[in-house]
């Protein structure tokens, strides 16, 4: 197998907002760009694309605080998922967590697989 066989093919953003859902999705989407249409899927409440990645936001998941990490404090889930395999998702990700992260949405941490590859919590 591959090395990055078992890693999953998208990266998530965790984050916190008080603000009610459709103001976050409107507020997301203006910032990065990416113009959301609702969605009646289990996986999102929220869909969005780009030439090169799918754009999936979620209010509410399953996890519970872990190590030090405050999922009970972020309930919005955004899911990049590119269509190439994995090669596009974390570079797309690392940008949308820059501007999530501007607009000062916090807790926000930036996960694949559940690893931490960047966070923000103050």
């Amino acid at each position: 197998m591959a090395g990055n066989a078992l890693m999953p093919n998208y990266v998530e953003i965790y984050f916190g907002s008080t603000e009610d859902r459709e103001r976050v999705a409107g507020r997301v989407g203006s910032a990065l760009g990416i113009p959301f249409e609702p969605s009646d899927q289990p996986y999102a409440d929220y869909l969005g694309r780009t030439e090169d990645v799918a754009i999936d936001l979620k209010v509410g998941h399953e996890l519970e605080d872990d190590a030090g990490v405050l999922f009970e404090d972020m309930p919005y889930v955004l899911t990049v998922r590119d269509f190439r395999r994995g090669q596009l998702d974390e570079p797309a990700a690392r940008k949308m967590f820059v501007e999530l992260d501007r607009l000062g949405y916090r807790p926000i941490y930036l996960v694949r697989g559940l690893q931490e590859i960047l966070a923000s919590i103050d």
